[in-house]
């Protein structure tokens, strides 16, 4: 499959990667579609909803925003203003009274005994008796001294005059007349009662009933029927509203408590009708501040989610070249990713169609860390990130229903949470690191949904938290065994070194590995040698063993082509055709194998990863055997023409490989192969390939190199400790047949 989508990418070029992003994007737009498209509302006032409608956008009821606040305006309590300086003063006005009064009693009394003298004075002229004459000098009327105490009031303030002009002038009259002890009795009953009174707040709407209450008050006083009048009079004039109302500070007041009232706002998620319910006309209302019932249909929610789609297009592009990789790897990448995020939105999709079957909670059975955990395994730990992020925002266009909930805003991230830890593998095959990926991808699971339980102050404890938990524990199961499951056929589509396709390889079954056993038993043999000396060092150094040990069944394929000019394939007693030809020919043959093998397993449509090996399997090392016989016949000859074309090894596997191959053959063709000499002999050869620089274009390390050495050694140990030397073979003859 990836040989296919080569070709494909290399016939189209530049343009494969803005296709592939067009077309991934045009799919995610139509499998997203129908879940944002505008939908024609079926409503009808006071008549029952068919669905339930949430509002889509926040807005604000500038009507409902207008009542509240002249509500909250209305509800504001009047602010008075108590005057305590009022008590002071308006008993005052009544001791001003009473003073009045004893002031006009005085003058009366100093005038009734300044006429008395001088009529003493004037009988005693006349010598008349004093008893005749105080009978003629009278006392002032009430009228006069009315007139007197109306002069006094000339010098009272205007306050006071307007108190004392509003009583009752019998009350003055009677006043004037009283004694001084009932008018004593008076004053101090009208200053305590009043003072009493209105130490407290009273209003004007109270004041009626206060002064009915001062009647009451007099009731303790000793005084007469016609005296408890007078005072009822004094202190119904005199008590007055101390508690008056403040305009300016209520204006004030309501004026902040109207400004203080929140918008009445119609939030994105608020259920406006329910299912089921009847319409009245307050939903009514909301759904035309909406828009809802507007005969044009609103397309934010398509644009917002083209431009989100377009986004993770632009992501992609520029993800792919800021990495630097060739064209090639990108597609490739770009393809993965595209295949990978279709198959979990649709996987999405259909929980989101169960949810609205009223399966509730469903959508956390979702496997969030699938495509994070797949794409961090084949690709790369970025491009994992990129798919959680933009697979936690598409998830709110999918489940848009529940827009503007709390559920919505703990799916989204949990989404992003759970999706976050599949990212945390490492890029080893899925199914070699279960318990690594069992940790993050479920156990934490349950940790994220449980903390977002409590956010959402539900009680733990109860059959729909522990459902919650148990669909996101199931969940993550179900995104390791999916990764599991479908990390195999991946690889079959995406990598050339898939399980799948190496297994069917190694099938000994195969076209070239069945025409390698009948044509060439002695390569095929070298080959399971070769097979098991590499596969098991490549596994010592972390590498990928599998795939060793099969390009190694098919790195001397070529052999095929002049599989006797190969001595492994010679019988016994069969002359060397090497012996009959120049140094010149036996090379062109013997590099042939390495040219004739890449061309059979092109035709063959093999991996281009086992194509390498077998390019690779000789790196650019010397043929030394006929190079010295060249040089003997012609010695102007160039070493160069007898290095084999290369590449070098690229890989660890094509470096362990090599090493293996030239091993086995030289071992297989000493006469005594013991311990000693076969660990001698690897450890030249190595050393021979470190200084030649034939391990300068892989990434194997020293350390490696060690491991692979002992790991070799001690494979070829086991195979050759007791062969015995045979007996039709020269060492030289050997090593030429086998380079």
């Amino acid at each position: 499959m990836k040989g296919h989508l080569t070709n494909v990418q290399k016939r189209m070029g530049k343009t494969y990667i803005p296709f592939v992003l067009i077309l991934f994007s045009a799919f995610l737009f139509f499998i997203m579609f129908s879940n944002v498209k505008p939908k024609a509302l079926k409503i009808h006032l006071y008549q029952v909803a068919e669905e339930t409608i949430r509002a889509q956008t926040t807005v604000e009821d500038t009507e409902k925003t207008e009542e509240n606040r002249q509500i909250a305006a209305d509800n504001v309590t009047p602010v008075f203003s108590y005057n305590a300086g009022l008590n002071g003063i308006q008993t005052e006005k009544i001791q001003l009274l009473f003073a009045a009064i004893e002031d006009v009693n005085k003058l009366a009394d100093e005038q009734y005994q300044e006429k008395l003298s001088k009529e003493k004075a004037a009988l005693e002229a006349k010598k008349k008796d004093d008893k005749a004459s105080e009978a003629e000098v009278t006392r002032l009327t009430p009228q006069e001294k009315l007139s007197l105490f109306n002069e006094k009031l000339i010098a009272i303030d205007d306050a006071t005059k307007t108190f004392i002009q509003s009583l009752p002038e019998w009350v003055i009259l009677d006043l004037l007349d009283a004694s001084e002890t009932v008018r004593k009795q008076i004053e101090d009953a009208t200053t305590d009662i009043v003072s009493e009174l209105m130490s407290k707040p009273i209003k004007l709407d109270e004041l009626s009933k206060v002064k009915q209450e001062s009647s009451t008050h007099l009731d303790y006083w000793d005084l007469t029927t016609n005296d408890q009048r007078i005072a009822s009079l004094i202190i119904d004039n005199t008590i007055v509203e101390n508690n008056i109302y403040n305009e300016k500070s209520t204006q004030e007041q309501r004026k902040a408590a109207s400004a203080n009232v929140q918008p009445a706002l119609i939030l994105q998620g608020q259920v406006i009708v329910q299912e089921g319910h009847v319409v009245d006309s307050n939903a009514m209302h909301q759904m035309k501040l909406l828009g809802l019932l507007d005969a044009k249909p609103s397309y934010q929610m398509i644009y917002g989610l083209a431009l989100l789609i377009l986004a993770q297009a632009l992501v992609l592009f520029y993800l792919g070249k800021s990495k630097k990789d060739p064209s090639v790897k990108q597609g490739h990448e770009i393809t993965l990713y595209a295949f990978t995020m279709i198959g979990a939105l649709l996987i999405l999709k259909g929980l989101q169609l169960m949810q609205n079957a009223d399966i509730s909670n469903v959508s956390l059975l979702y496997p969030t860390a699938l495509a994070p955990v797949l794409l961090t395994a084949f690709i790369s730990r970025r491009y994992g990130i990129v798919s959680n992020g933009f697979l936690a925002a598409f998830s709110v266009f999918i489940f848009k229903a529940d827009t503007g909930t709390s559920f919505s805003i703990v799916l989204a991230l949990f989404y992003l949470l759970s999706g976050m830890m599949g990212t945390m593998i490492t890029r080893k095959r899925i199914a070699s690191q279960f318990w690594n990926t069992f940790i993050w991808t479920t156990l934490f699971n349950a940790l994220f949904i449980s903390s977002f339980i409590l956010y959402l102050n539900m009680p733990f404890f109860t059959k729909k938290s522990l459902l919650m938990v148990a669909f996101a524990l199931a969940g993550g199961l179900l995104s390791y065994f999916l990764a599991v499951i479908l990390s195999p056929y991946v690889e079959v589509l995406f990598e050339e070194n898939a399980v799948l396709t190496l297994t069917e390889l190694e099938n000994p079954n195969s076209p070239l590995l069945k025409e390698l056993v009948t044509k060439a038993p002695g390569t095929y043999h070298h080959s399971l040698m070769v097979a098991n000396l590499s596969a098991n060092a490549v596994g010592a150094i972390g590498g990928d063993s599998l795939f060793a040990r099969v390009a190694c069944y098919y790195h001397d394929v070529g052999k095929l082509r002049h599989s006797l000019f190969f001595v492994e394939n010679l019988s016994p007693g069969m002359e060397n055709p090497h012996d009959l030809l120049t140094p010149f020919e036996s090379k062109e043959i013997i590099f042939g194998h390495v040219s004739e093998g890449i061309k059979m397993l092109e035709e063959a449509k093999m991996p281009q990863t086992i194509i390498d090996i077998c390019a690779q399997h000789h790196g650019t090392t010397l043929m030394k055997f006929f190079y010295i016989k060249a040089k003997e016949l012609d010695p102007e000859v160039k070493e160069s023409d007898f290095r084999y074309p290369g590449p070098k090894p690229q890989t660890k596997e094509a470096a362990v490989i090599t090493i293996a191959d030239s091993a086995e053959a030289a071992v297989r063709s000493m006469s005594n192969p013991s311990k000693k000499a076969i660990e001698e002999f690897i450890h030249q050869l190595i050393n021979g390939r470190i200084a030649d620089g034939q391990f300068d274009e892989c990434d194997i390390s020293m350390k490696e190199l060690k491991i692979v050495e002992h790991s070799i050694c001690e494979g070829l140990n086991g195979t050759f400790h007791s062969r015995i030397e045979y007996p039709n073979f020269k060492k030289t003859t050997d090593l030429k047949v086998t380079e």
